[in-house]
């Protein structure tokens, strides 16, 4: 298995049997937006499943050329998949996820979990801003165009790895319960500054390896470059035996393979 961060939470996830899977595909990215990631949407096809956590604009806004393109599968909750009918996805290319329900793809488990918090709420980076009357009119249009809807998160088995994806750092104990992957994918922002409450998630999950995602600055002024050094050292004090992976965007990693070097 191979997978590549994509800026944002965005991954593309090949499987050993040549399926190609995307968790948040937002590629795209303003001239702004760093750093420069060097793929494209028509560079992804072809494209088997699309995974969304949520339905705000870096996660699901280039899900509809996506799917109409590849026929990928989308797998989102009810009010994502709504929303996403409305944007010209077709109802055949369209799972609502069950949370807790698994499924299986080849030789590609998973499941969904929901998270309980308020499915309105928006970035606070967006709220400081619209308070700020500093919001510009193209990214109200896209927030508005694009609201959050059920977030969810998902857990994968595949090639002898389990791995987990959470797109927020809003999870309770009890909505994650016994995961305990080998590999999370976690959001590490700095605005706001996620890194401490990342840090916690990594603890409760007790992964062997930490993939931190969401530190670019996919989209200026709303985001910016993120600094993990206080991830890393609050990580180091609540679970020193996680490892952290920081990938580079648009390049491939073989997680097993990390893994087996620590």
């Amino acid at each position: 298995m191979r997978l590549t961060w994509l800026g944002a939470a965005g991954f593309k996830m090949n499987t050993s049997e040549g399926a190609t899977l995307l968790i948040d595909p937002y590629l795209s990215r303003p001239a702004l937006a760093e750093p420069f990631l060097p793929i494209q949407l028509t560079d992804l096809i072809p494209v088997d499943e699309i995974f969304l956590t949520d339905g705000r604009f870096d996660h699901a806004l280039d899900t509809p050329a996506l799917a109409g393109q590849t026929g990928a599968i989308v797998h989102a909750g009810e009010p994502v998949c709504r929303r996403l009918i409305s944007q010209g996805v077709s109802a055949h290319n369209l799972e609502h996820v069950i949370p807790k329900i698994p499924k299986q793809i080849g030789s590609l488990s998973w499941h969904a979990v929901a998270s309980h918090r308020n499915g309105t709420d928006t970035l606070p980076a967006v709220r400081r801003l619209i308070r700020n009357l500093q919001m510009p009119a193209h990214l109200g249009d896209l927030v508005r165009a694009w609201p959050p809807g059920q977030e969810v998160a998902y857990f994968f088995r595949i090639d002898g790895l389990s791995l987990v994806h959470l797109s927020s750092t809003h999870w309770a104990e009890a909505e994650l319960g016994d995961l305990q992957p080998d590999v999370a994918l976690l959001p590490v922002e700095s605005n706001p500054d996620t890194g401490a409450a990342a840090a916690r998630l990594a603890a409760l999950l007790k992964p062997k390896m930490v993939v931190p995602h969401h530190w670019d600055n996919y989209f200026p002024p709303l985001s910016k470059l993120g600094d993990l050094t206080r991830f890393k050292t609050a990580l180091q004090a609540l679970a020193p035996q996680v490892h952290v992976y920081q990938p580079v965007i648009g390049q491939s990693f073989d997680p097993i393979d990390l893994l087996f070097k620590n």
